[in-house]
């Protein structure tokens, strides 16, 4: 279910490419680090936006890095194997950047009877993305994700408690980390008919839930919400293609807000707001 993983941080790469870190002093996540907030952020979105296909089956370009073990059996066809272990050792090239995601992700059909979007899944991974020029991204996340459906129709809903750390370095050999400890869910409402484990369907994709996130010494304890659903689209490599996510939190004396805007496919913005 993380099979596009690697795609969702291009952007970000292209942005940090020619910059390196920033000097912190420990407190609240202010402008200086809200950036790179924002693309962990921003990644995390395009991931869970992409798990919403099929598990049982790799995509097109990764299905001769995915093997499956245990027991693999799907007798309700949902594409969600009944007890299994998808194992990852994948490698990918596009926009002159290399990516590489290994790891393991345990599966377990929480309906195994019936057809339907039911499933709890334990998720541990090593990714990388590269660039020409020596800038990098590197993420290592794990945690669990239980996926339900609110009707036949949807929507449809992961709950992600996830533990990622992703260590953005720029062509100049200066690194940031960023810190999160995801405890939020993203629901999925199609446009059109989609089958629980097919194929992604236009849709839109809304998040809510706490984001508890640091950047070097600074953290916000925030909370997710989606003033503009985002906009599903299948052909886009990272999924996203329009809307908008925010993370409010409080820190020095204001509210700070971290938005993650998405105006077409591959091309997102992060800003950084403050009230009194």
């Amino acid at each position: 279910m993380v099979r596009f993983a690697l795609r969702g941080g291009f952007v970000s790469l292209l942005a940090i490419i020619g910059t390196g870190c920033v000097a912190k002093s420990s407190g609240t996540i202010e402008r200086a680090d809200s950036q790179a907030a924002g693309d962990a952020l921003g990644n995390g979105i395009e991931d869970s936006a992409a798990a919403f296909g099929p598990l049982n089956v790799g995509a097109t370009a990764d299905a001769q890095c995915v093997t499956l073990g245990g027991d693999i059996a799907d007798t309700d066809a949902d594409h969600i194997p009944a007890n299994a272990t998808l194992t990852f050792d994948c490698t990918s090239m596009a926009l002159g950047l290399t990516g590489a995601l290994t790891g393991t992700e345990s599966v377990v059909d929480d309906q195994p009877a019936a057809a339907a979007w039911a499933f709890t899944a334990s998720a541990n991974f090593h990714a990388s993305l590269t660039g020409s020029l020596g800038a990098s991204i590197v993420r290592d996340w794990n945690g669990q994700i239980v996926a339900t459906q609110a009707s036949q129709a949807g929507p449809f809903a992961l709950d992600r408690a996830l533990d990622v750390v992703t260590v953005f370095t720029g062509a100049n050999g200066g690194s940031t980390t960023v810190t999160e400890a995801n405890d939020w869910t993203i629901t999925y409402t199609p446009q059109l008919v989609f089958t629980p484990g097919g194929a992604i369907v236009t849709g839109t994709v809304s998040a809510a839930g706490t984001w508890d996130v640091t950047v070097g010494d600074k953290g916000a304890n925030a909370a997710l919400a989606t003033p503009t659903p985002l906009t599903l689209t299948p052909s886009c490599a990272t999924f996203v293609t329009a809307g908008t996510i925010t993370g409010t939190y409080l820190g020095g004396g204001v509210t700070n807000t971290i938005t993650v805007t998405w105006t077409a496919c591959g091309q997102r913005t992060v800003t950084f707001a403050q009230a009194r």
